[in-house]
């Protein structure tokens, strides 16, 4: 009984030291896949569960790309959960009479006109413009330049082949480039950061 306790002590002590420093950046990930800073808490919250309840198959390297991983499956999930709940609604409040309906014509709470005006307020130029981006997009920009995961982790985090990392890095940089410019022009404010040099990268090349 007692070498089981240290065992579970061991656990928890290495999982806190291995796993739980990577918290604020599963967050930051988490909201910027799912653009609501609550379903981002949920998210993490479920994520590092999962995290914990799966520690023993964790290899010891790594460590980024494997929390973000999950964090990327609790997000399907949470998009999955979201979508039956808007279509139940959906088929509960339609008139018999009504059109076909998309689930893909619901709003979100970030599309909402409150929601709307705070990204309009929003000091943080640099994630109106990758919300902007199809999430497909969002989070390779977001691995790659603000989380710095190389194209192997990546690939491993998406589970995507490296070449389609590459292929999808390189339209999202092409997107954000556009939607910053974009946003430069409304906001009056240069974009600054690790995306600044990518917006300029990329925007000296069409210039050629």
């Amino acid at each position: 009984m007692q070498s089981r306790s240290a065992g579970i002590d061991d656990t928890h002590t290495r999982f806190r030291q291995d796993i739980m420093p990577e918290l604020d950046a599963a967050y930051n990930f988490a909201r910027y896949l799912s653009r609501d800073a609550d379903a981002a808490q949920d998210i993490v919250q479920e994520a590092f569960l999962r995290a914990y309840r799966g520690y023993h198959s964790y290899q010891g390297r790594g460590t980024r790309a494997w929390v973000f991983a999950i964090v990327r499956n609790c997000y399907h999930d949470w998009l999955i959960h979201r979508r039956r709940k808007a279509q139940v609604e959906v088929d509960v409040y339609r008139p018999d009479n009504s059109k076909e309906f998309s689930i893909d014509d619901i709003p979100s709470g970030e599309d909402s006109p409150e929601a709307a005006l705070l990204r309009k307020a929003e000091p943080n130029s640099v994630r109106i413009a990758i919300n902007t981006l199809p999430r497909s997009l969002r989070e390779m920009l977001v691995l790659r330049e603000l989380e710095g995961l190389s194209y192997r982790q990546i690939a491993e985090t998406t589970a995507l082949p490296i070449g389609t990392v590459m292929s999808r890095l390189a339209r999202a940089r092409k997107k954000f480039a556009d939607a910053w410019r974009r946003e430069e022009i409304f906001q009056g404010n240069p974009i600054q950061g690790p995306l600044a040099r990518t917006a300029a990268v990329v925007s000296l090349v069409e210039a050629e």
